[in-house]
This record gives C-alpha cells, structure tokens and sequence, in this order.
C-alpha cells in the first residue's frame, strides 16, 4: 500500500476537521492521503482518488451534514465499500456535528460501526484511528486460559457477567451517574466517580484487547474472544498503572487542578465568560480576572490532562478525571500531601 490512510471529507469541513486531522496523523508517521497533500494542478479528479482509495490501507471517513450532501463523498464511500473485504476493517468512521439517528438515516451499513465523535477532540480522534490500526494490523490473539493477558480485575468481572447472559454490556450516562450493568448485574455505584472512571477504564480495556467491540454510545458487545475468556485460577491483581509525565511547565499546575478536582467530585471545568475565564476543579474555583497568560496555562494543561490519559473530555468546557487520573492523583498525595486549584 502506497498509503496508510485516505480521507474522506466534504469541502466544507476542511478548516475544522480534515486539514487539521490530516496533519495530526501525518505527524503521528502515518502516510495520509489528502487531497491538499496529493492533488496538483491539472490532475484527473476521479482517477487520483480512484486510485488514492485503492491503494491506501484504511478510509477515515469524515461524516457530517455536508458529506451526506455531496456526490464526490459519496462516490468515495461507495469505493472504500467496494474495496473492503469480508471480515476486513477498512472504514473508519468520524462523526462530525451528528448524531447515531442521523447516521442511521443517512446509512444503515455505517450505522453499525463505531465512529469516534470529534465533540470529544480531534486528539481523541486521532488515539481512536492509531489504535484501530494497530489492532487491524496486529490482531489479539488469545492463549485457551488468556494466561498472557493482563487485565484489570473489574474488567474480568464485567466480562464473566456479560458471559453468563447474552454478551451484552449496557453503560448508560444520566442525571444520577453512570449505570453499568451486565448479566442482570449493576457495577460501580451511581454517583460515585471513581466508579464511573473505573468503569470507563474497564470498558476501553475490554475493547482495546479485543476481548469486546462497542456498537454504540451505551451497548458492548462481547467478541468470540470474550466468550471465550477464563480467567486465570490465580487471584486476580489489578496490573500496574503506567503513569505519564506532565512536562515541567505545565506540572506544578496540573497537580493543583488534579487535586482539587479528586477531591471535589472529578470533574474540571473551563468556562469563558465576557470578561475573562473560569476554572472549576471540583468544589474550587477561579477566575482568570481577564489574565490571558493565566488562561493561556489553564488551556496548555488540560490540553496535556487529555492527551496524557489523566483526563476524559466531555465536551470543550467539562473535563472528567480518569481511572488512571485517580490513580496519579492518589500517589501525589501520598508523597507531597497538597489540596488547591490555582493558577
């Protein structure tokens, strides 16, 4: 293949989402194709994507109100689908500004991949493609007793529940937490955070070792690997986290935002307003009084939370501390033992 990746977009979705997405991933090392990297003047339109989709290994198919309108974007869908094979991955679907029911509308085929949101930042977005690839490229595969797999214990818990019903893991968001139940059973309490994280935590684990695959916003299914899976007679062990490291700019920062928001509920939040911003972690809360240095930091930091793993984007103004955020959080207080948002 002459390329790792193609992508599909309409026009009007270049600013937001293509270009930016395009160089993101080059940066990454993947081969892109582009149209604003490939195409030069005179080429033959059709011929040049014809032949950028045949010999590019995966379409990131940019979906969005414009796409569904545009003849060029669809002809392009309908080539990635020709390509694809059985039982192989070549479509990787990208939501921009819809919705499940919108894209149930517009294709039932589509409707039933998984596509990775961009209301969640195109950093997520890219961390969803990497990983995708890697799996397609290098699948799991699963010893008769997973004795190689490291995995978290409520991750094992999760799945031998799902085993003795259907295969089926609903995780549905509302105003009182997050409820996870599998088999008939609840997992984590609502309203309690760490819970939600760690079953946010577990869920990605299950679908990152193949173990299961996500069919929407709230139901997992389990693979022939998941039913499959036996735990190992041994007690179970939570594997070791792996932390990251916060650069020396950002650290002393990002400690008090993580502190504050441990402690008062897990959740971070930055809201603009017209004369300058507000940082809420937890219970605490600043205002910038129109410091854009102070605001530029605030920015800097949760942008480093995101893409460290510490944090989970919601939406562009709430942040959620992750499993692995508790964790980081949890050692910090133990070896220098502060509390306090800042700036």
């Amino acid at each position: 293949m002459t390329w790792d990746l193609f992508i599909s977009h309409a026009s009007e979705d270049k600013a937001d989402v293509a270009r930016p997405l395009a160089d993101m991933l080059q940066a990454k090392g993947f081969k892109v194709w582009y149209d604003e990297y490939t195409l030069t003047l005179g080429d033959n339109l059709r011929r040049s994507i014809e032949q950028g989709l045949a010999q590019s290994q995966f379409g990131v198919v940019v979906l969005s109100p414009n796409f569904f309108a545009k003849k060029w974007t669809n002809l392009e869908l309908d080539g990635l689908f020709a390509l694809e094979k059985p039982g192989e991955k070549r479509i990787l679907p990208v939501w921009h500004n819809v919705t499940a029911g919108d894209v149930e509308s517009y294709s039932s085929f589509m409707a039933m991949r998984l596509g990775v949101p961009t209301s969640k930042g195109l950093d997520h977005v890219v961390d969803q493609i990497r990983l995708a690839v890697e799996r397609e490229r290098s699948p799991v595969t699963h010893t008769g007793n997973n004795a190689s797999l490291s995995v978290h214990p409520h991750s094992v818990a999760l799945l031998l529940a799902a085993q003795e019903s259907n295969g089926t893991i609903m995780a549905v968001r509302h105003l009182g937490g997050y409820s996870v139940q599998a088999g008939g059973r609840g997992f984590g309490a609502d309203g309690d955070p760490r819970a939600e994280a760690l079953n946010i935590h577990c869920l990605n684990e299950l679908v990152s070792h193949g173990l299961a695959e996500q069919r929407s916003e709230s139901m997992f299914l389990l693979t022939q690997e998941g039913f499959d899976f036996q735990p190992p007679s041994e007690l179970l062990q939570a594997p070791p986290p792996e932390f990251p490291t916060i650069s020396a700019s950002n650290i002393d920062t990002a400690k008090e935002i993580m502190r504050a928001a441990v402690a008062g509920g897990g959740r971070i939040m930055s809201l603009a307003h017209l004369s300058g911003h507000v940082l809420q972690a937890g219970n605490q809360s600043v205002d910038s009084g129109g410091d854009r240095r102070k605001e530029a930091r605030w920015k800097s930091v949760l942008n480093e939370l995101e893409t460290t793993g510490l944090v989970t984007r919601m939406s562009n103004q709430v942040c959620l501390v992750s499993h692995i955020g508790y964790l980081w959080t949890d050692e910090l207080n133990v070896r220098e033992g502060k509390t306090g948002v800042g700036g």
